[in-house]
């Protein structure tokens, strides 16, 4: 039986440098894996190539049966995986809602020409849109910022919101690359509730990037280990806690474990 998603011996060389070397990962409907490792392991550039960014040299991507490996990354995106990235992509001048809005765009069945005369169709499918977009805000607790410009927001608040967006498109599974950077332990704790609700009423698998090793072992099932494009282990945050390659990796043979 074939994994609800999976990378399959997937290598990325850039001009003869091999970022990520013959790397393979699955992913079972509703599971949230955790994807650690020093700076410049190559988790960003396996996040790149699931999202079609950037495509492997060699290996396959599998989604729901189907070979995504050569698809341009809207067609993914439209297929079910959405991201959020390490900088925040936020449009700063949009307020909140109409930064959540524009995740809809490429679902629109309205026509330019009706948008421009303002269509009924068009108008009901505006106000769809915007429905939508408050229920998602309500879910993530900030529908009360929903007129706020999202430059004027917190940068923890900046991070939730790129969370919601990224959900607004109804993906089943969600990639979030360091959504705990920058955030003050409260805020972590709120993201990490928010993650679980969202988990359960969507059902959705989420794979996540991050650097603070308590949040990551908290509240992942699994976690898989890269160091210099290498996967050198997996298994339960326990596993990994204890692992002798994960702890050389991060802390150069020391007797302490990464938490």
């Amino acid at each position: 039986m074939s994994s609800f998603f999976s990378m399959r011996r997937v290598t990325r060389e850039f001009g003869g440098l091999k970022a990520v070397t013959d790397f393979s990962l699955s992913i079972e409907k509703g599971e949230l894996i955790g994807l650690i490792g020093p700076n410049g392991a190559g988790k960003t550039t396996v996040f790149n190539m699931i999202t079609g960014r950037i495509r492997p040299t060699t290996g396959d991507i599998i989604w729901k049966g189907k070979n995504i490996t050569r698809l341009q990354p809207h067609l993914i995106t439209h297929g079910g995986i959405a991201r959020t990235f390490q900088n925040i992509k936020l449009f700063d001048d949009m307020n909140v809602l109409e930064n959540v809005m524009v995740s809809f765009h490429s679902s629109m069945r309205s026509s330019f020409l009706s948008a421009m005369i303002g269509l009924p169709r068009h108008r009901r499918e505006e106000n769809r849109i915007r429905e939508q977009s408050i229920a998602h805000l309500e879910e993530a607790g900030l529908a009360p910022l929903s007129s706020e410009k999202a430059q004027n927001l917190p940068y923890g608040i900046q991070r939730k919101l790129e969370i919601t967006r990224a959900l607004a498109t109804e993906p089943e599974l969600l990639l979030l690359d360091e959504p705990a950077a920058g955030m003050n332990p409260m805020e972590k704790i709120e993201l990490a509730a928010f993650l679980a609700r969202v988990r359960q009423s969507h059902g959705i698998s989420i794979l996540l990037i991050e650097h603070d090793m308590r949040f990551v072992m908290g509240i992942c099932e699994r976690i898989k280990v890269m160091d210099y494009g290498l996967s050198i282990a997996e298994g339960t945050p326990e596993e990994i806690r204890n692992h002798p390659d994960v702890i050389r990796a991060y802390l150069g043979g020391s007797g302490d474990t990464p938490d």
